[in-house]
C-alpha cells in the first residue's frame, strides 16, 4: 500500500498544467496522437520491461497512466508531453530505462532556450558552484555553497526535476549526482522551463544574487574567458599502486571491454588482474584498497572476473529473466511495433521457457548463473576495502553487492547507485513512440541477485563508513575516501 501512495504522489506532483512554463517555440500534437503515444509507452513497460513491477505495483503503475490521460485535455509541445511521461518511465525505478528527446528537439534546445549559467555538484546533498558561467563579477561565486534558488532549496529543486529520470529502487544519492555540470540547468529547464531570472542565496552572503539566464554558447563564451578551455580528461582506466609495503591501491574505473582494449596495454581485464595480483602476492600486501567509485557497469562478467580474486564460487543470480521473448505494441492507429529480447539460438540454448511464457536462464550454458567459470591463481586474503560512490552502478555494483554480501571487505564512500538485490538492464530497445519521437530504452533482462538479506529492500550497498568529499578535495581531484582508509590504517600501527 505505500509503494502505491508513493508512486500517486510522485506523479500527481509532476502533473501540473504542461502548459503553465514556457519551453519554447515547438509545434503542437495533437491530442488523440498524444493519447496513442501514451498507450504505446504503456504497453512497452507493460509487455517488455521485465522489472517494471518490482518496486512499484501495477495497479499503482495503472492508476499513473490513467491520471496523465486524463491530464491531456488539448494538444501540446514535445517538451510539455515530455514532462508529462517522464515520471512514468521513471516508475521503473531503474536506471537502465532512459528517456530522451529527440535529437532535432534537443538540437533547438541547445541552440536558443536559456539555463542557470552555472556549473554546479551536490557533495551529498550540498549544493555548490563549480564554475561561474554568467556575466557577474561582483565577487568569485567558485566554491560558494547554494542555499536557494528564486527561494526553493537545491534538496526541494531535486525533489521535482528528480521526477524526470528514474534511478535504481529508492536510491536518493543518484538524483543528486546525476546533476552534475551543467545537467541540473538542463534538467531545471525541463521541468520548470524558460524563467525570467535566477535568484540565487549563497551561503554567507546576506543578499541574494541575481543571474540572467544564458544560452549554451554565450555560457561557454564566458567559461572559456575566466577558466580556459576545459582540458581533455585524463583518467586511468585501470590503476595498481604499491602504496607502502602492506598497502596497495586497486583502481577498476571501468568493467567495459572496448575501453580496456582502447585505453589499457593490457587489453584484457583478465591480463590486468592476474599480473597485478601476481605482483601483489609477491610483495606481501596485506591490505588491498579496491575502487570501485567510478565504475558504472560495461560487459557482463567482468566483475564475477574481480570478485574470483576475492571470494569462492556460488550462484551469483537467484535468477535472470526475460518478461518476453518478444512484445508486439499496437495502438490501433499507428503500424505495430516489436520488441525482441534475444536472437533465436540465445533464446533456444541458452534460456528455458516458464510457464508464464516468460525465459529464464539456464544453469550452465552461455554466460549460466555462477559468478565467475574458472578459480585464479592469487586469491588475497587480507584486509580489502573497497571505495563506493553513487556512480557505482550495474556491473560495479554487482561486484560491491557480492562482496558485501560475502562479508569481504569494509566499504568506505557513499551508497552505490545500484541496487543491492540485483537490476533490469540487458539488451536494453529503443522504444520510439510514433508521434512524439520521444525515445524510451526499455531493458529485456531482470537480474535478481543471490545475496543475503543484509541491507533494505530498494537500496544499494550502504558503506560501513560514509565520506563525502570537501568542495576544496572535490576541486583539486582528492579521492577523500582513499585518505580516509589511509588515515584510518595510519591510526591502526
Amino acid at each position: 500500500m505505500k509503494s502505491s501512495i508513493k508512486a500517486l504522489i510522485i506523479c500527481c506532483a509532476a502533473l501540473q498544467v504542461a502548459g503553465a512554463q514556457n519551453f519554447g517555440d515547438f509545434p503542437k500534437i495533437k491530442k488523440e496522437q498524444l493519447l496513442d503515444d501514451l498507450e504505446i509507452l504503456y504497453q512497452g513497460l507493460d509487455k517488455f520491461h521485465s522489472g517494471m513491477y518490482w518496486y512499484t505495483p501495477k495497479d499503482s503503475v495503472d492508476r499513473a497512466f490513467a491520471a496523465v490521460r486524463k491530464q491531456i485535455t488539448g494538444d501540446l509541445n514535445v517538451l510539455e508531453f515530455h514532462k508529462l511521461i517522464a515520471p512514468l518511465v521513471a516508475l521503473s525505478r531503474e536506471d537502465h530505462t532512459d528517456i530522451y528527446r529527440p535529437a532535432d528537439v534537443k538540437e533547438k534546445i541547445y541552440s536558443e532556450a536559456k539555463f542557470l549559467p552555472l556549473r554546479v555538484v551536490f557533495l551529498g546533498k550540498k549544493l555548490y558552484c563549480v564554475k561561474n558561467g554568467s556575466d557577474f563579477d561582483g565577487f568569485a561565486l567558485e566554491g560558494k555553497q547554494i542555499e536557494s534558488i528564486n527561494g526553493a532549496t537545491p534538496a526541494g529543486i531535486v525533489g521535482k526535476i528528480g521526477q524526470l529520470f528514474a534511478s535504481d529502487g529508492y536510491i536518493k544519492a543518484v538524483k543528486y549526482s546525476d546533476l552534475e555540470g551543467l545537467s541540473f540547468s538542463v534538467y531545471h529547464f525541463y521541468y520548470y522551463g524558460q524563467v525570467d531570472q535566477f535568484e540565487i542565496k549563497f551561503r554567507g552572503i546576506s543578499e541574494p544574487v541575481t543571474l540572467q539566464p544564458l544560452n549554451l554558447e554565450a555560457i561557454a563564451r564566458h567559461l572559456n574567458a575566466r577558466y580556459g578551455k576545459p582540458k581533455s580528461a585524463e583518467d586511468k582506466v585501470l590503476e595498481y599502486k604499491i602504496l607502502n609495503d602492506s598497502v596497495a591501491y586497486l583502481g577498476i574505473h571501468t568493467f567495459g571491454n572496448g575501453e580496456i582494449r582502447a585505453y589499457t596495454t593490457e587489453k584484457k581485464l583478465r591480463v590486468f588482474l592476474r599480473n597485478s595480483f601476481k605482483s601483489i602476492h609477491e610483495k606481501g600486501i596485506q591490505t588491498l584498497i579496491v575502487d570501485v567509485s567510478k565504475n558504472t557497469g560495461g560487459s557482463e562478467g567482468n566483475e564475477g572476473l574481480l570478485y574470483s580474486y576475492f571470494g569462492d564460487n556460488y550462484q551469483k543470480y537467484k535468477k535472470v529473466r526475460a518478461k518476453a521473448p518478444k512484445a508486439v505494441l499496437d495502438n490501433g492507429t499507428d503500424p505495430p511495433i516489436t520488441l525482441k529480447a534475444f536472437g533465436f539460438f540465445e533464446r533456444l540454448f541458452t534460456n528455458r521457457k516458464m510457464e508464464d511464457g516468460a525465459l529464464e536462464r539456464r544453469a550452465s550454458p552461455g554466460k549460466g548463473l555462477m559468478v565467475y567459470k574458472k578459480e585464479p591463481d592469487y586469491k588475497f586474503r587480507g584486509k580489502t576495502y573497497v571505495l563506493i560512490s553513487p556512480v557505482t552502478y550495474s556491473g560495479g555494483s554487482e561486484f560491491s553487492n557480492m562482496m558485501y554480501s560475502q562479508g569481504l571487505a569494509t566499504f568506505v564512500g557513499q551508497e552505490t547507485g545500484g541496487g543491492y538485490y540485483g537490476n533490469t538492464s540487458g539488451y536494453g530497445r529503443a522504444l520510439v513512440l510514433p508521434n512524439s519521437k520521444i525515445k524510451v530504452s526499455v531493458p529485456a533482462l531482470q537480474f535478481v541477485m543471490n545475496v543475503k538479506p543484509k541491507l533494505p529492500f530498494g537500496r544499494g550497498v550502504i558503506p560501513h563508513y560514509e565520506v563525502i568529499p570537501t568542495f576544496e578535495e572535490y576541486r583539486s581531484g582528492e579521492n577523500a575516501s582513499l585518505n580516509f582508509v589511509l588515515e584510518r590504517l595510519g591510526n591502526e600501527e
